[in-house]
């Protein structure tokens, strides 16, 4: 059976903190590239590992295989349905005030801090008159590996993403050959 994957977090972070250092060194960001396509809508800062250390241990982590960056989509801009490539899967947390939002399989999902399978789900972002910034980490390891570790650490709030999927335990990370045509590298 298909489930689309989004767990909600019982985890905080010091959005004002983040959201200032982002804002200090947006300069060593860089615009999002498709190949030889430079997408003028998203802005990408790598090379953060030391600065959210704190936040790796606290999750648990540290020990996988992630990339963490922050992630700036200007305001009235969409991201257009896609997989991201290497099947990763993302913890997105949000640096705003506004709820984000994202769409996986065609439904809307708001969400303040998430787990989501960006790697085999296709997903995208509507436009909204804000802009929006997720500190993100990119994980290349399996769904249910990173998941039980956060579950083990109390921080999967499952009763918030029970009402957004009521068979989320059951939840198998499987990408669908229909689907590798979204696939974003």
């Amino acid at each position: 059976m298909w489930y689309p994957m989004i767990c909600h977090l019982n985890y905080t972070i010091d959005k004002e903190y983040y959201k200032k250092y982002f804002f200090d060194n947006y300069d060593k960001g860089d615009w999002h590239r498709r190949g030889d396509k430079v997408l003028k809508i998203w802005w990408k800062m790598f090379g953060i590992d030391e600065v959210v250390k704190p936040i790796t241990y606290d999750l648990g982590i540290e020990n996988l295989n992630i990339k963490p960056r922050f992630s700036y989509q200007l305001p009235n801009t969409s991201l257009i349905s896609h997989i991201d490539e290497d099947r990763i899967v993302a913890i997105n947390l949000n640096l705003f005030e506004e709820t984000p939002e994202i769409i996986l399989e065609s439904k809307t999902y708001s969400y303040e801090n998430a787990l989501i399978d960006v790697g085999t789900k296709v997903h995208s972002v509507i436009a909204k008159d804000k802009p929006r910034l997720v500190l993100k980490y990119a994980i290349r390891n399996k769904w249910e590996d990173i998941y039980n570790i956060l579950d083990k650490r109390g921080l999967i709030d499952h009763a918030k993403t029970y009402l957004d999927n009521s068979n989320y335990e059951l939840y198998e990370s499987k990408l669908l050959e229909t689907d590798k045509k979204f696939i974003y590298e």
